[in-house]
């Protein structure tokens, strides 16, 4: 008999991690500055997080090899008992973690797919190229292709899109990524498990601590955002007197809605300003639901993936399902009678007319459909509720020396985001990869630390993008060809004060853009 409490016991099996697991930061001196610069502790967190990659890669092939020795072919699925192999192969694992038998049963089920569904994968954790939670994504977002001829394609694919990118991977993109690639080998089951899903659709309510409860219901991607937006147009009738935060007047406005009740501004005050809507009618508002797809998909002659903004990827079913609906409008981003280049692109203008800063209405669509998200890694901001940024500044007072208005110096960022860099020192570039064709993002920090963006963005699923140009004024092109007013590229010399702060400003973060420019020309050499 082995007593886990033994186990306790036993002496670390990494008792002094290396380098690569730490970034060379030992916790015990990170308050000497010396011993670790912040770009060394950022770097010491990025490998922190490769550690714990591997470690978790460590359980997954412990909980496999359990499963293997406790449960090995025996298993058949037409098993109806409740104690069967598989759940006494769990019961160790609960009860020795001291987790619920349904979470025990969870990490067993992602240990086997990483093993014969995703064993590619399962390398890419172990080498600290993916998290843990995106193993779970991954995991979730594949089960379709489970025990499917095409279940290997799907690994590879997966694993080239994982090794194209050396930093960490936004959960939202990851999950556009792998929807995507499933759709694409078997789209079918994309199409099963979405009518499945659509007929389990449900309502219920489940107790909460202090009296509290919670209500929950399951409905399609675009029936949730018409909720979600009634919910918020009645949230925000009260008057700036109401003492209550948002998240209580939606939970109230909710209530309302469901209900019937009458919905109130609780200021108290006589000359209360707020108009509320009567009950059981819905405040007047428009709802605007962004869908993206190609034009075959559309009128069905193609059976491409689409994509709900704010939402993901979506089967070619639901996009006709969409275009369907009577209020739905269709604006394609090339208008009609465009004439089509000699080499099949479309060019269109890319400024207004009278403001060379201001992108046209079909650049502002092409950057918010290419982008679909914030590009700011982490940020889940649809692309269509974020800020269009220069990505290199506008030059106001010479508007052909600075940044200009075109598909490759604009991108979609959260407004956080966007303030940062405005009011911040942070820089970002955004690049054609030489290697790969794909738009890439870079986001240097005020110490000089280079942060790659992510690498997914809607020209994957939406191929036909690449084919649109936008052209830039003559008068604007010809005066940035001339270098008219700007920074020597290059130049390392700090701007004098006869520039304005902005103007510096403008000048440093072109003089960074230039090192890294020449960084990775020298890399691909």
């Amino acid at each position: 008999m082995d007593p886990l409490s033994a186990w306790w016991r036993v002496a670390s099996p990494w008792p002094d991690l290396p380098g690569f697991y730490t970034g060379g930061v030992r916790a015990d001196r990170v308050g000497d500055p010396a011993d670790a610069g912040i770009n060394d502790l950022v770097g010491g967190l990025i490998s922190s997080v490769r550690g714990q990659s591997y470690l978790a890669w460590h359980d997954y092939q412990i909980a496999a090899e359990l499963h293997a020795r406790l449960v090995g072919d025996s298993e058949r699925p037409d098993d109806l008992l409740l104690k069967d192999g598989f759940a006494d192969c769990a019961a160790r694992v609960s009860l020795s973690l001291c987790v619920g038998q349904g979470e025990a049963e969870k990490l067993l089920h992602r240990a086997l797919a990483l093993r014969d569904r995703l064993p590619q994968v399962a390398e890419r954790l172990k080498i600290g190229r993916i998290t843990d939670e995106a193993v779970r994504k991954i995991v979730a977002r594949t089960d379709l292709v489970d025990g499917q001829p095409c279940a290997a394609d799907v690994d590879r694919d997966i694993v080239a899109e994982l090794d194209l990118h050396d930093g960490a991977w936004s959960m939202h993109r990851l999950q556009a990524m792998c929807d995507r690639i499933v759709f694409r080998h078997d789209p079918d089951a994309v199409r099963e498990a979405r009518r499945r899903a659509k007929d389990a659709r449900r309502f219920w309510t489940r107790p909460t601590a202090d009296g509290m409860a919670q209500v929950s219901a399951t409905m399609t991607a675009e029936n949730a955002l018409i909720a979600k937006a009634a919910v918020k147009a009645l949230a925000t009738a009260t008057c700036e007197q109401d003492p209550r935060t948002l998240d209580q007047r939606r939970s109230d406005a909710t209530f309302t809605l469901l209900t019937g009740n009458v919905f109130e501004c609780l200021c108290g005050r006589e000359d209360c300003d707020a108009i509320i809507p009567e009950p059981g009618t819905a405040p007047a508002s428009t709802v605007v639901i962004h869908v993206v797809a190609d034009e075959g998909t559309v009128t069905g002659a193609k059976q491409n993936a689409g994509f709900i903004a704010g939402q993901g990827v979506i089967s070619d079913e639901q996009v006709r399902d969409l275009v369907a609906r009577p209020d739905a409008v269709i604006r394609p981003i090339v208008p009609k009678g465009t004439p089509m280049n000699p080499d099949g692109t479309y060019t269109l203008p890319a400024t207004q007319p009278a403001n060379p800063y201001r992108p046209s209405t079909a650049l502002d669509t092409f950057v918010r459909v290419r982008d679909g998200y914030s590009v700011i890694p982490g940020d889940p901001t649809s692309a269509f509720d974020a800020d269009l940024d220069h990505v290199e500044e506008f030059d106001h007072e010479h508007p052909g020396a600075g940044g200009q208005t075109t598909d490759l110096n604009l991108n979609a960022k959260g407004r956080f985001g966007h303030l940062l860099k405005t009011f911040g020192d942070w820089v970002d570039e955004q690049f054609r990869d030489p290697m790969t064709g794909r738009l890439r993002q870079e986001f240097i920090t005020p110490e000089g630390l280079i942060i790659p963006g992510d690498p997914e963005n809607l020209e994957q699923l939406l191929p036909g993008l690449r084919r649109i140009r936008f052209k830039v004024p003559g008068a604007l092109r010809d005066a940035r060809s001339a270098g008219a007013s700007r920074a020597p590229q290059g130049s390392e010399t700090p701007p004098t004060r006869s520039q304005s702060r902005v103007a510096a400003k403008h000048a440093r973060r072109q003089q960074e853009r230039e090192r890294n420019r020449r960084r990775r020309e020298e890399e691909g050499e």
